[in-house]
């Protein structure tokens, strides 16, 4: 598919359904997450002004259906949220279908205060026959209706309940927007319906439907934070993307419980220069950092990969040079590389394992009810002290690190436990083929000993000296001595 077109869903609610909530979830989410699509160009919900069924629907006009196809819109379907997933599951039927347009006449653009839509299906030998009369007689006669404003055509290029016409046959849709106050069925309405040009047509067309709808609301697109992107299910992913536009790119992921300005000091290395050469520096908080959205689903290694995935898209990077994380970010990482090799040039993961373990699982469980019986500050305390080595304890690093837990949302780190308990990449990463580098504090316990054994065989390990489970915060110098000859 290609080209402008038109998308149309129609919706019956079941008995079941919350009619509240059905419309706010459709109201605040489904629709205006459309529109935040830059290829989604308007989006209207209407109901039945018939007395026929489905009785709502939602009408999208698109700039090019070839970003249907694309993952930036089928994820919208695939990483559906709770809410929605909870809501749809009580219709009674679901109706989409996807347009190609293939003509408009009349100036005004919407939305329609009413619409008559007109779907007829012809053998596609009769094609050209319908084609003429509706463009040479019918839209013109139409048009004369009082009240008519605008009059657009679209061949079906993907079907709904029904699927596709039979083969040999087409489905086209006529769209007529109306003032509220019109002629339809009036005098001039009639004459376009009286033609012996008309009755021979419809001699031809093998199905029709006719529905009248009445405005119901405009979407606006979903609103962001500044320098944010919010997932389909309600994530926040704050970001910062730096330096100069021309310039390799490399994402930053953090761990765990902290921010996006554990990397400052890596950032600032990377824009101004090392070895030669300046980059293009892209972080972001993991979704959990800041807000845990009722709606969102639970997190999961896949889901924070292809937050990766869809934040990249959002801000225009069809690929980068590097993907660089360290704990949480470095599973993310790896899982990145497995899930969206092409969109990765090299990798680079720090201090994490491939798999969970039961005694990780115990110990997160273990820190959770610290911070709810005590406080995020009791939880900070503790993590501070075990991932930095004792002699930097009191570093100025350190206090960063703390006063990053602290501001932590407990809710959103309970959820992200849940993907740290709750992973395996082992059968997975043999297959990964990108470049990748694996690091680790030498103060990290044993997981320097298990990186070795990840086999990953495109991907060398190396050690640094002095530093624990954030090693770029504790031996930054050796850090990114090992980063700029990788990269």
């Amino acid at each position: 598919m290609k080209g402008p077109g038109y998308l149309a869903v129609a919706i019956q609610p079941g008995s079941s359904t919350d009619e509240a909530a059905f419309h706010h979830w459709y109201n605040t989410e489904h629709g205006p997450l459309r529109l935040r699509l830059p290829f989604i160009l308007t989006g209207d919900r209407y109901k039945a002004a018939d007395d026929q069924t489905p009785s709502w629907s939602a009408v999208y006009d698109v700039s090019d259906l070839a970003w249907i196809e694309r993952r930036i819109y089928s994820r919208l379907r695939e990483e559906r949220s709770q809410q929605e997933k909870k809501v749809m599951s009580t219709f009674d039927s679901l109706d989409r279908k996807i347009y190609s347009t293939i003509s408009t006449k009349g100036d005004f653009e919407g939305p329609a205060p009413l619409q008559l839509a007109a779907s007829m299906r012809v053998k596609e030998a009769d094609a050209d026959d319908f084609n003429k009369w509706y463009e040479e007689e019918h839209t013109p006669m139409i048009s004369k209706i009082p009240g008519w404003l605008r009059t657009r055509r679209f061949k079906m290029e993907a079907g709904g309940l029904m699927g596709m016409p039979p083969q040999g046959e087409v489905e086209y849709l006529a769209v007529h927007d109306f003032e509220a106050k019109n002629g339809l069925n009036g005098p001039e309405h009639e004459a376009a319906r009286n033609t012996p040009w008309r009755k021979s047509i419809i001699e031809k067309v093998v199905w029709q439907q006719r529905r009248t709808w009445s405005h119901h609301l405009t979407f606006d697109a979903l609103e962001e934070p500044p320098s944010s992107v919010i997932t389909t299910d309600g994530a926040e992913l704050r970001f910062q993307l730096e330096a100069n536009p021309s310039d390799p790119v490399i994402v930053c992921i953090n761990s765990i419980l902290t921010s996006l300005h554990i990397w400052d000091d890596v950032a600032k290395a990377l824009t101004t220069g090392v070895n030669g050469q300046t980059y293009r520096v892209l972080r972001y908080n993991s979704r959990g950092y800041s807000q845990q959205a009722e709606r969102s689903n639970p997190a999961r290694f896949d889901l924070l990969a292809d937050d990766l995935e869809y934040l990249l898209q959002r801000v225009g990077l069809d690929k980068v040079h590097a993907v660089m994380g360290v704990s949480m970010g470095g599973v993310t990482a790896i899982n990145f590389a497995i899930r969206h090799p092409e969109m990765l040039e090299k990798f680079i993961a720090c201090d994490c394992n491939v798999a969970s373990s039961p005694a990780n699982s115990t110990a997160w469980g273990e820190r959770i009810e610290l911070a709810k019986s005590k406080g995020m500050g009791a939880l900070a305390d503790v993590t501070m002290k075990r991932w930095f080595t004792e002699p930097n304890h009191e570093s100025e690093n350190a206090k960063k690190v703390l006063a990053m837990v602290e501001q932590a949302s407990l809710d959103g780190f309970a959820e992200n436990t849940g993907a740290l308990c709750d992973y395996d990449l082992k059968d997975k990463v043999p297959s990964i083929k990108t470049p990748g580098l694996l690091l680790a504090g030498d103060g990290d316990g044993k997981l320097p000993e298990a990186m070795q054994k990840f086999g990953i065989e495109s991907a060398s390990f190396k050690s640094i000296p002095g530093a624990g489970h954030l090693p770029m915060l504790e031996n930054h110098d050796a850090f990114m001595d090992a980063v700029a000859s990788f990269l």
